[in-house]
């Protein structure tokens, strides 16, 4: 018995994959759960497993060729069957059309199948259709993501990004490559599609410092994670957006949509680049939770096992670079997100109360975009979280410090 290998989908957002390189070969015995090749997607670069155990056979989608969930990668060949009988079987409906030339352009068998169903058959918006003659992109083959299937400018802008990735880069790229023009491809996406504006603001972090010293003493014991002042911002970060439902809103099919879950994104520094895991439903975790998925996240971003579903959705993104003496950025914010909170070190600045006197601070650079919330609702969220922070108290906080037994349940908001 035959089978087939097909691109996955690995999350819920996942629509296309890239196929970045193939471990085996035709003609290569392959075991049931052992990886074949490599895809990847705007955000991550995941191995692919087979599900049957046979020998490799005819690889359908070469290295480079993005296509969408589903599609036919290649066959396998099961016990008591050649390569050969496998590479001349199709599965039950699908015929794969020889390379042909379309308005000029030669596409391979699955490309071509690609265009062949949607040809003709979507609507483009004015706006994309001029923003598709400007980057010279051919709309007939792609797939709309509008409210009616309709093709949109985002949808252009991502084949125009996919097919210059896949023009410029050679059959083969290292690894640590390829996660930087994973990265690049999405900052640059950043720039292009989201327009933002900044907002900053220096808070007396005395208090917060206090109540750190106040909750670690058991943090760390029994090989569980040690608080950190991360936990604390990402903590009131949480209950600051549970009572913003503006920056709680993501911008889809050209208009705001809310989301009631607080889903925080938590930017990871790695050997190979940052990488920015989500926390979901932030606003629903308690202090302890909240500091143990965050040490998992961490971990497995550093090794470089994160899932695909560990790095969907998010409304905002928390960048701490305090621990690299920053005193002040502003970052850019991760494409499908709203916002994202620039963090700086905490250090010893003066600090103007009845005279100058000298205290830790902290500056913070929310990005918001423009799309989603104007000036005065990015200031207004801003000015929540320099009060939680210089009055520390206004939250619910657990009376012990966390550990790896216990899990003191603070309510967060």
């Amino acid at each position: 018995m035959s089978g087939s290998i097909v691109m996955p989908q690995l999350g819920l957002t996942m629509t296309e994959g890239t196929v970045s390189e193939w471990l085996k070969k035709p003609g290569d015995f392959i075991k049931k759960n052992e990886p074949v090749l490599m895809i990847s997607t705007d955000k991550v670069e995941m191995e692919v497993e087979s599900m049957v155990e046979g020998t490799l056979g005819q690889i359908i989608v070469q290295v480079g060729t993005t296509v969408p969930v589903g599609t036919t990668l290649a066959y396998i060949a099961g016990s008591g069957q050649g390569v050969a009988t496998v590479i001349g079987e199709q599965p039950s409906g699908q015929t794969l059309p020889e390379p042909g030339v379309v308005e000029g352009k030669t596409f391979s068998p699955v490309a071509q199948q690609t265009l062949g169903k949607a040809s003709g058959s979507k609507a483009l918006s004015p706006r994309a259709k001029r923003l598709a003659r400007q980057l010279g992109v051919d709309a007939s083959g792609l797939r709309g993501s509008g409210i009616r299937g309709e093709i949109i400018e985002e949808d252009i802008r991502r084949a125009a990004s996919s097919a210059s990735r896949q023009s410029q880069l050679p059959a083969t790229v290292p690894a640590n490559l390829k996660k930087r023009q994973l990265i690049a491809e999405r900052l640059t996406r950043s720039i292009q599609t989201i327009p933002t504006f900044s907002v900053t603001a220096e808070a007396n972090a005395e208090k917060l410092l206090a109540l750190h010293e106040s909750l670690r003493p058991n943090s760390g014991e029994s090989g569980s994670p040690r608080l950190t002042i991360t936990d604390l911002l990402l903590t009131v970060f949480a209950d600051v957006l549970k009572n913003s439902p503006e920056l709680r809103s993501t911008w889809e099919n050209n208009s705001p949509q809310e989301n009631s879950a607080v889903d925080i994104g938590l930017a990871v520094a790695t050997r190979d680049g940052v990488i920015a895991p989500i926390l979901h439903g932030a606003d629903s975790l308690d202090l302890t939770e909240l500091m143990h998925r965050r040490h998992q996240l961490t971990e497995k971003a550093r090794q470089g096992a994160l899932s695909l579903a560990e790095l969907e959705g998010g409304v905002s993104t928390l960048s701490n670079l305090g621990m690299y003496r920053v005193d002040h950025f502003e970052a850019l914010i991760s494409p499908g997100q709203s916002s994202i909170l620039a963090v700086g070190s905490i250090r010893k600045r003066p600090w103007a109360l009845e005279s100058l006197v000298i205290r830790p601070t902290i500056i913070l650079s929310l990005t918001v975009d423009h799309r989603i919330a104007d000036g005065a609702v990015a200031a207004k969220a801003l000015g929540m979280l320099v009060d939680l922070i210089e009055e520390p108290s206004r939250h619910d906080w657990p009376t012990t410090p966390p550990n790896a037994e216990g899990r003191m349940r603070g309510q967060l908001g």
